[in-house]
């Protein structure tokens, strides 16, 4: 009887693509952290020089695609050297990949490094003297691009 618990806890897991946060019991639970660390974060950026500039850079001054809903942020809380952003958004990674890269060229980025396939999500990143964003592929069951502003 056990074999078998074990056996379909494996399949839900693996049905979900491997997310446990897609299994009904952990969806909520992680639904609830995810506004926890939202509230804490904004709370954050209310009171912390570097979170204020890293958030005017990346909140107000960078422009988004077409579509972009913000679902949640975090920060750095060691260091408070980088925020990141999630949007939930149906935009193809070629186009949000070709929307930044024109936008941080015509901005005077350098694009440090590009990751396209492979193993893990592929992302775009970019530097200027003072500041690293990297834009990361979109999570294949929520739609949700992620977006990182550090500081230097």
């Amino acid at each position: 009887m056990k074999w078998a618990r074990v056996a379909a806890t494996t399949a839900a897991v693996c049905l979900c693509s491997c997310d446990p946060r897609q299994l009904p019991g952990f969806k909520q639970e992680a639904k609830q952290q995810d506004e926890r660390i939202t509230r804490e974060t904004q709370e954050a950026i209310k009171t912390t020089p570097v979170f204020q500039e890293l958030n005017r850079l990346c909140a107000d001054e960078i422009p988004r695609p077409h579509g972009f809903v913000l679902k949640k942020q975090a920060r750095d809380f060691k260091k408070q050297t980088f925020l990141s952003y999630h949007y939930q958004s149906d935009a193809d990674y070629h186009s949000v990949k070709k929307f930044y890269l024109n936008y941080f060229r015509d901005h005077g980025w350098q694009l440090s490094e590009e990751k396209d396939g492979g193993w893990g999500p592929s992302k775009i990143e970019v530097r200027n003297d003072r500041y690293r964003i990297a834009v990361y592929e979109k999570e294949s069951r929520d739609g949700v691009y992620s977006i990182i502003c550090a500081k230097l």
